[in-house]
């Protein structure tokens, strides 16, 4: 009887062993199943493929653009668990009444895998995009039909924190030319150094918006620096976004400062 319970304890302590060994290894080999299995670093290499994916899909000689930077916020995973979201809007300007083709068109343009679609609510007055970029980041936006500025947003969801973000943007070159004929309209000194931020496009390429901040602009004066023949894609009192070739150009107006933006797509 006695050797008996020794077989059965044995039998049960290899058994243990086996689990312990099969947990181990699906921690080190299976996959993630959820967001909460890869930290934000882990999430943000994604995020800039996604972003690029996207870029690459909104490229059309139609609508303008301007890429948003890397931005960071916290959120609960729990109640008591608390985690942070990465996130990167690109802003597509559109002529009044494209917003649905604009949306439509990233929608085709994303990888297949993505199976990105766009829905259109309330008699088509309200359209919303989505897409599954994977690993658990998505692409969404929400418009309505005569909107002409969209924002469509890459979003990892809510992660682990880490003690590094892993944000990184790939090297910009200069700016384009037309990015100082911009600031020279505007009355800015050209010399005037930008931030950048990039993205590297599905065919290696990267993508890039120039950013300045220059002293404010009277919006009564209209558009400034829009090349003769060129009809901006929007134009009102918050500023104007025009196409020149594959470069998107996008001049924000405020009180206390102007923003102009030039993007190189990953059309160039």
């Amino acid at each position: 009887m006695r050797r008996r319970r020794l077989w059965i304890a044995a039998g049960v302590t290899a058994w243990v062993a086996v689990l312990l060994g099969m947990g181990l290894w699906s921690v080190r080999e299976d996959p993630p199943t959820v967001p909460e299995q890869r930290d934000i670093a882990a999430a943000v290499p994604e995020v800039q493929r996604a972003s690029g994916a996207l870029i690459a899909a909104a490229a059309d000689d139609r609508w303008a653009l301007r890429l948003g930077e890397m931005r960071f916020a916290e959120c609960s995973i729990t109640p008591a668990r608390p985690g942070s979201v990465a996130t990167r809007d690109l802003t597509v300007y559109v002529p009044e009444g494209d917003a649905r083709a604009a949306l439509d068109g990233i929608a085709a343009g994303l990888p297949a895998d993505y199976r990105a679609s766009v829905m259109a609510l309330r008699g088509g007055t309200r359209l919303s995009l989505y897409a599954d970029a994977g690993a658990f980041i998505a692409i969404d936006a929400e418009a309505l039909s005569v909107d002409q500025i969209l924002t469509v947003r890459v979003d990892s969801g809510c992660r682990p924190s880490s003690a590094t973000s892993g944000a990184s943007d790939p090297p910009a070159g200069p700016a384009p030319a037309v990015f100082a004929e911009t600031l020279t309209a505007l009355g800015a000194a050209p010399a005037t150094t930008p931030l950048t931020r990039a993205v590297t496009c599905p065919e290696g390429m990267s993508a890039t918006t120039w950013v300045a901040d220059v002293p404010p602009v009277d919006p009564d004066d209209g558009p400034r620096g829009v090349p003769g023949g060129t009809t901006p894609v929007w134009s009102d009192a918050a500023g104007w976004a025009y196409r020149a070739g594959s470069e998107s150009i996008v001049v924000t107006t405020g009180s206390e400062s102007t923003q102009v933006s030039v993007t190189t797509d990953c059309a160039q």
